[in-house]
């Protein structure tokens, strides 16, 4: 469904990816991990059109998004949960859950799928009239992904989505993931929690300093320990 050919991208002088090239298949789950500042949150903004890469190709479901405007891209059903949520903090939480169907027209599809994410997340339906400024870190989170998933995704990028979660929610939100490719969503995730990114995902690729190191059958990666003792520290 998606393809990366290649790509290479710079910050100014700077190039933050080297040749990166990846492929997520339909109805699975492909995670990007590695260390902070490996790229990986570069990676998923190439791909929705927020940075421009200097060489190489994107294609998504056969059709190149190179110099494609990133509301196209979402258009497309390529969705992108960034790094930090970045929620509309003045706006209540179900205001927020209908921002992510703004380039929609179905309003009985709407509704629908409004009721879906609140059941999913049932906080969400109780706190539907608090500003998303009020919400604990696991509530942003969980509102995010709603709101994401409000715009039907085809393919859903997640960007560190345990980040600043305790133990608890972290295991939840990994359960989360592995319920919405159960259902048919496609999930490109990156992650800084090795463990748990490849417990749930079917294939993965390990980004280092901007290149890609490592790509293997998650399970196979996990279950390799010179692997878990050099990129994870291990004993």
């Amino acid at each position: 469904m998606l393809e990366l050919r290649d790509i290479d991208v710079f910050y100014g002088e700077v190039q933050a990816l080297r040749g990166v090239s990846l492929d997520v298949a339909e109805g699975r789950i492909v995670t990007l991990i590695g260390a902070n500042g490996a790229g990986k949150s570069t990676t998923l903004r190439t791909i929705s059109g927020l940075l421009r890469p200097k060489r190489g190709t994107i294609r998504f479901d056969g059709k190149e998004l190179n110099g494609t405007e990133p509301h196209d891209i979402t258009q497309a059903g390529l969705i992108h949960v960034p790094e930090g949520r970045m929620l509309l903090e003045s706006m209540t939480v179900r205001e927020n859950l209908l921002a992510g169907a703004f380039c929609r027209r179905d309003k009985d599809g709407i509704q629908s799928d409004l009721v879906a994410v609140e059941e999913r997340f049932p906080i969400l339906e109780e706190r539907k009239s608090q500003k998303a400024s009020t919400l604990s870190g696991g509530e942003r989170q969980m509102l995010a992904i709603g709101r994401a998933l409000m715009a039907r995704p085809r393919l859903l990028m997640l960007d560190e989505p345990s980040l600043g979660l305790a133990p608890k929610l972290v295991e939840q939100m990994f359960e989360s993931v592995s319920a919405l490719k159960a259902e048919g969503t496609t999930i490109l995730l990156v992650e800084q929690n090795a463990y748990g990114a490849l417990a749930v995902a079917d294939y993965a690729y390990v980004l280092r300093v901007g290149e890609i190191v490592v790509q293997e059958d998650a399970k196979s990666l996990l279950a390799n320990k010179s692997f878990l003792d050099a990129y994870l520290g291990e004993a």
